[in-house]
């Protein structure tokens, strides 16, 4: 969980998110690296798409998306989608997916119990012979990361205002500026070194394939064999 504000008085989803900054904030590299690792044109199942930053260029690289997410705020700027409304943790689609994407860190949530919820998900909805992208909050960059550190991100500059790393949780904030609109989004992530990320993987019926980046930020899962 987190909390956000938006000076704008735009609405906050109630992960903490502002919808106005996760609609203004760049995509970045995340829909490359998705869809260098999934098999060209394949349906993808994103869980918690937020306001469709990733969604459209997937869905522009020529993937259909089903895009779930559980404030209908966000949701209401995916455009190009099928859009589902609903928590990942509850969540029983009728059909299975080729690619699965757990994107947002939400993997590293604090939230007791959640972290496997939204594992089952990911187990209920992929193929036998498919795949999970998981986006985790890589331990080096956590270890790194520093308070008064400012990065430009196209028009968005972002500083972050807390940095504290205690007992393998991250607290930390950031304040973005887009404009004349301010945003400020601050959470906490439960971090896990790499062993221990293999065997929440297990855990949940599936083997770790392979690292997609040099930071492991990005995890191919596969489900383990009946």
């Amino acid at each position: 969980m987190g909390r956000g504000t938006a000076s704008d008085g735009g609405p906050v989803a109630p992960d903490g998110s502002p919808v106005g900054l996760y609609r203004a904030f760049p995509a970045g590299r995340e829909p490359e690296v998705i869809h260098g690792a999934v098999p060209r044109g394949a349906p993808i199942l994103e869980l918690g798409c937020g306001a469709g930053r990733i969604t459209h260029e997937l869905t522009a690289l020529g993937h259909h998306v089903v895009a779930v997410d559980q404030s209908a705020a966000m949701l209401a700027h995916v455009r190009t989608a099928t859009r589902v409304h609903a928590d990942i943790e509850t969540l029983a689609l009728p059909d299975r997916f080729p690619a699965v994407v757990l994107a947002g860190y939400l993997v590293n949530t604090i939230v007791p119990g959640q972290r496997d919820a939204f594992l089952d998900t990911c187990h209920r909805h992929v193929t036998d012979d498919g795949l999970v992208l998981v986006q985790r909050t890589s331990p080096t960059w956590a270890a790194a990361l520093e308070a008064g550190h400012t990065v430009r991100s196209g028009p968005m500059v972002v500083t972050i205002t807390e940095a504290r790393l205690e007992g393998g949780v991250l607290h930390a904030a950031q304040e973005c500026r887009h404009g004349d609109t301010t945003w400020t989004h601050a959470w906490t992530d439960v971090v896990h070194a790499d062993e221990e990320f293999e065997k929440i993987a297990e855990a949940a019926g599936f083997t770790l394939a392979r690292w997609l980046d040099r930071d492991r930020e990005w995890a191919v899962l596969r489900p383990l064999p009946h």
